[in-house]
């Protein structure tokens, strides 16, 4: 991220930016703290950044999510581990023997909040989508149905690569 210089008359500011990147779900994502103050005028600028950066999502087993699960909880030395069999149990229970072969993928995670001190502005913006991606067949007595895809999309962005990434349908385009 390139810095700008600032010229001789202009006011002296602090910068503070932190980072992180990390993997969440097979799913690149870096997040960006920033904070500046700026002495003439008085002003103090908060923004903070989530999003991926990997172009197309990937999925994961939920075997291996579960797993996953389980080495986080060993590393904080404590609490009890979730149960592959009770997950199995519990799917086939409402018929769904399909545990083994389960995806799921972060196709997106989204957070953009900028607050400054002039005028009290406040921006945020937010995008999550999560998608079960398997063909869910219920048991033989209930074949009138099957499960192809499940997801779920929550957002209040109307950035462009956001929503690609999300992969949303448009009832009206739908219905045309």
């Amino acid at each position: 991220m390139p810095v700008i210089a600032k010229g001789a008359n202009e006011a002296p500011s602090k910068h503070i930016q932190a980072f992180i990147d990390l993997r969440l779900l097979n799913c690149n994502l870096k997040g960006i703290y920033e904070y500046q103050t700026i002495e003439e005028p008085a002003e103090k600028k908060t923004k903070i950044l989530i999003m991926p950066t990997d172009e197309k999502p990937e999925s994961m087993l939920l075997t291996e999510l579960i797993d996953e699960i389980n080495n986080i909880i060993s590393s904080f030395n404590g609490g009890e581990q979730v149960s592959t069999d009770d997950m199995k149990e519990t799917l086939n229970s409402m018929g769904l023997t399909v545990l083994d072969t389960l995806r799921v993928e972060l196709r997106q995670l989204f957070l953009y909040v900028d607050k400054s001190s002039i005028g009290e502005k406040k921006h945020c913006e937010y995008a999550f989508n999560f998608v079960v991606l398997h063909e869910v067949a219920p048991d033989e007595s209930l074949k009138v149905f099957e499960i192809q895809k499940l997801g779920l999309a929550i957002y209040n962005t109307d950035r462009k690569k956001v929503i690609e990434r999300m992969e949303l349908q448009d009832i009206d385009q739908l219905l045309a």
